[in-house]
């Protein structure tokens, strides 16, 4: 018989891991740590305990067995890496053009995509594109009002800065997008877009994750 969750948090009591798996507690245990409020789904079947803040670390850490090493996780799902919030239903996966895309999975989509080292950021093991990427990336492929939030997203949980966003995509003239992206950016720089209320950050953002300066 397995344990229940307040016997298993007895037994670990000293030594209770930052993620609980699924596969090391057993599914009846983890589901009646989060039926309990003990802990807190991050992603799939990783969770944290309900006092532990959920960093963009620990959301990278989530889904990193969905991304093989030549990856990056892009798009949306790097504004839900950078700032929380509601889950994505898959993970983007970027990958160079040419090289060999990640199997088939129910919960991750790849992508071919051209990634300078400088749009990458490394939070673990895991490669996410930078926030000023990220805003590019989405504004370019997300539908309108969908770009609207997550920029919008990005501008309040991640310190984006619109500009930088702008300079970055100059530099991709005749890109698919990239007219409607600039669109959209603008509208953000000026406080045309409006998010959701019901999207708020999992955690307070960090600084390490902009696009520093030499990336412009």
């Amino acid at each position: 018989m397995e344990p229940t969750a307040l016997e298993w948090m007895w037994r670990r009591s000293r030594a209770i891991p930052e993620l609980l798996h699924v596969v090391e507690l057993g599914s009846v245990p983890w589901q009646a740590l989060i039926r309990d409020g003990i802990a807190r789904r991050v992603w799939g079947d990783v969770a944290i305990g309900a006092d532990v803040p959920e960093t963009p670390g620990i959301r990278a850490t989530a889904v990193r067995p969905l991304v093989p090493t030549r990856g990056v996780v892009g798009r949306a799902a790097a504004v839900w890496v950078h700032t929380g919030g509601s889950r994505p239903g898959r993970i983007d996966v970027l990958v160079a053009p040419r090289a060999r895309r990640p199997d088939p999975h129910p919960l991750r989509v790849p992508h071919e995509c051209v990634l300078p080292g400088s749009h990458i950021l490394v939070l673990g093991a895991l490669r996410v594109t930078t926030v000023v990427r990220t805003a590019v990336d989405v504004a370019r492929w997300s539908a309108p009002h969908d770009a609207g939030v997550l920029l919008e997203r990005l501008v309040r949980y991640a310190a984006l800065d619109p500009d930088e966003a702008l300079v970055l995509l100059d530099g991709l003239p005749g890109h698919r997008g990239t007219r409607g992206a600039h669109d959209a950016l603008v509208a953000l720089a000026r406080g045309d877009v409006q998010a959701s209320p019901n999207l708020r950050p999992s955690a307070p953002c960090s600084r390490c994750a902009r696009n520093p300066p030499a990336n412009r």
